[in-house]
This record gives structure tokens, sequence and C-alpha cells, in this order.
């Protein structure tokens, strides 16, 4: 008796959950609300965290550590050797950049760097600014954490990763990208 009541408690939840969740293609016009700036984004599940393009990335002032969630931690390897590790230095300052989505509509924001992420990539390893910003898709906005990187030679100006898309979305690779400008 008890098993069957877990497993209709477990089903209930799952349909529930399910319904909840918002249908989201492998591309998608997702608005950043402090640009008022849409994107045509890849929706990247691999991705930990959303990558906006940004160029011409100056800091300015003293930092405020108001705003510090965690400080960066080193890596401890011999192989790979960090550059740009002064970045952490920058936390809590404000950041300003210019952007460009994939129409060439660009726009310079300000921001306060809140972390500096360490990705490892074909390349090496690089550090780069995290602010917070606001996405909307549809009628769901939520304020999340964005690393900032040149994408120029990259087709999607803005990849939205798995913290944005947590608990709220499910990828549907058959969905097509419906034009909002």
């Amino acid at each position: 008796m008890l098993k069957i009541i877990v497993l209709i408690l477990t089903l209930f939840i799952f349909l529930n959950a399910k319904e909840t969740r918002v249908e989201i293609g492998q591309r998608a016009y997702i608005e950043v609300k402090e640009l008022g700036l849409s994107y045509l984004a890849r929706i990247d599940s691999g991705a930990r965290i959303t990558s906006l393009h940004a160029l011409n990335i100056k800091l300015e002032g003293k930092a405020s550590f108001l705003y510090v969630k965690k400080p960066l931690q080193k890596v401890k390897t011999r192989r790979i050797k960090i550059k740009n590790e002064s970045y952490k230095l920058n936390i809590g300052k404000i950041i300003s950049f210019d952007t460009i989505n994939e129409l060439g509509k660009k726009v310079r924001i300000k921001a306060r760097v809140i972390n500096v992420a360490q990705v490892r990539n074909a390349q090496g390893v690089e550090y780069r600014y995290i602010i917070r910003l606001g996405f909307r898709y549809k009628n769901i906005l939520k304020y999340n954490e964005v690393n900032l990187r040149d994408r120029s030679h990259m087709m999607y100006k803005l990849l939205i990763g798995r913290n944005w898309l947590n608990n709220d979305f499910i990828i549907k690779t058959d969905l097509n990208v419906k034009r909002r400008y």
C-alpha cells in the first residue's frame, strides 16, 4: 500500500513539474532587459553559464565589495599556466562595454562585476568578468549571471547556459525560431 501511495505521489509531482516548464528550441530570440535589445541566442545545455558578446570593455573606479559572491579559487596544477589572474582584483568595480546583436544593433552598458569565471577552452585558460542581467523569453524574465566575451567570430552573440534554463525550460530540438523584432 505504501509503495502505491509513493508511486502516485511521484507521478503527480512529475506531471505537475512538466506542465510548469516552457518549451524552448535550440535557438530562440531572447531579450536582454537592461539593453532593450533582442538576440538570436543559441540554447546550450552543455554551457554552465550564459555568455554575452562584449567589446571595448573598460573598468571604472574602485571595487565595492558589497556585491562579491565568492572569491575566485586558484587552480593547483603544473600543466596550466594561468594568465590575467589580476582580473579577480576587479570584482566589485563598474564595467562598461559595447554589445552588438546579429542585426548590428549596438548598445553600451554599465554594470557591476560580481565575479570572475575561469574558463578552459581549446586555447587554454582565460578569465571572464561576470555581471548580472535580466533575460526575457516569452513571459519569463529571469536575472542571472552572464560572462562577457568577444563573440565577434561566432554566429550567436548570446549563448544561453544552464544557469538560466534551470527548472523553467525544456529544450525541444524540433521547435522553429519565430522572429521577434
